[in-house]
């Protein structure tokens, strides 16, 4: 049996632990070491959804405003509209909810790869709801212009319409010429990964199709805070130390009251928290996730998420995340098309990627498998690209 000083040992190992004062009324004694898995009731929370309803979207105001104008210029101009967006800024859940503008648009999402000019023709063909037996793009053009309607079109992620190889920018480029000979009888509203953008206009001066640009603004960090305490709502959230402070911090721990500690420890956790999502609402609702240490009764303790260093990264696995990150995701098939791999090779550093939480797996609306750059680490791997790559990415 442990001795009584044993049991006192042990309770202020614990209370220290949690950074809990010993005369609190929250025992933590029972809590683990290490962090555990979370209820699901409580995961729940903090799942990534697309919002549809514009009185959601907080901070977006001068987007709603730009996209407005742009539908005004349109009008005047005839000219596309582009969407510049980070994947978890919002981009989707902004048009989404712009429809308040023009209640006839319609959403044409792209969450597949467009790999041949008969599936682009027959999407559009579906999509204008045009029964013709049509085979180029010219024939669907005449078609458009034979009726009496105009078309407001929102299409998603139109880096699905290239894929990185020898003429692999041609549907893309139909698609762009397509896009300027309708543009006075369909509105178009293109969004494009900030990334894809970035590639794009190095090798094929992308921007220059469309006049008006809107790139999302980060959103302000009061409004992160209010969402990370909404999804808490019901929950006592109890503040721990980070792994590492500085001396001073932990002066001013020492000397404080509970209350005083607790409002310390929620500014340093906020704090942190902003810097890693920079203004995107997705990466901080992770982040707020993968910082819940431990969930008793109604109390979460709250422990800020310190991201592993990431190193070992051969120059293979850095072409495939970047790879990744022109076409927003891809499949095995893709992949091989774009490194010139063979299947093992690419399944291979796809594995190992995914042990490492580097890239996640998604389904396209063909229920194939495709991977992602996980949002936790966008980032740090960013970085690695301008490292090791000398990608001038920002």
């Amino acid at each position: 049996m442990l001795s009584l000083e044993k049991i006192r040992n042990a309770k202020k190992f614990i209370y220290k632990l949690f950074d809990v004062a010993i005369n609190e009324e929250i025992s933590v004694i029972e809590e683990a070491e290490e962090k555990v898995q979370l209820p699901e009731e409580y995961l729940e929370r903090f799942t990534l959804y697309e919002l549809q309803d514009k009185g959601f979207l907080k901070d977006r105001e001068n987007e709603f405003k730009s996209l407005e104008l742009a539908y005004e210029n349109w009008k005047i101009v005839s000219s596309p509209l582009l969407v510049v967006n980070n994947p978890g800024e919002g981009g989707t859940s902004l048009l989404h909810s712009s429809t308040y503008i023009y209640p006839s648009a319609k959403i044409l999402e792209t969450n597949f790869s467009i790999d041949s000019n008969q599936k682009l023709i027959d999407l559009l063909s579906h999509f204008f709801q045009i029964s013709d037996n049509i085979s180029t793009l010219g024939e669907l053009e005449k078609v458009i212009y034979s009726k009496d309607e105009n078309y407001i079109v929102i299409l998603e992620n139109i880096e699905r319409l290239f894929i990185r190889r020898v003429k692999g920018f041609n549907l893309l480029e139909d698609f762009l010429l397509f896009l300027h000979t309708t543009k006075s009888k369909v509105y178009w509203i293109v969004s494009i990964n900030k990334y894809s953008f970035y590639y794009l206009n190095n090798v094929k001066y992308f921007s220059s199709h469309f006049p008006s640009i809107i790139h999302l603004n980060p959103i302000d960090n009061l409004l992160l805070k209010e969402e990370i305490i909404m999804r808490n709502k019901g929950y006592n959230m109890l503040y721990l130390k980070p792994n590492k402070i500085t001396n001073k911090v932990e002066k001013q721990l020492k000397k404080g009251t509970p209350e005083e500690r607790q409002t310390l420890l929620e500014n340093i956790f906020f704090k942190k928290l902003y810097e890693f999502s920079k203004g995107n609402m997705s990466k901080a609702i992770l982040y707020a996730r993968e910082s819940a240490f431990k969930v008793k009764d109604k109390t979460v303790f709250i422990k800020p998420y310190e991201q592993k260093e990431i190193e070992g990264l051969i120059l293979d696995d850095l072409f495939i995340l970047e790879a990744i990150f022109q076409h927003r995701s891809l499949t095995i098939k893709e992949l091989n098309i774009v490194l010139r791999n063979s299947d093992r090779q690419s399944r291979l550093s796809i594995e190992k990627l995914l042990e490492r939480g580097l890239i996640r797996t998604t389904s396209n609306s063909e229920k194939e498998v495709e991977y992602r750059i996980n949002l936790m680490y966008v980032d740090i791997l960013k970085e690695r690209l301008r490292e090791r790559l000398n990608r001038n990415f920002r």
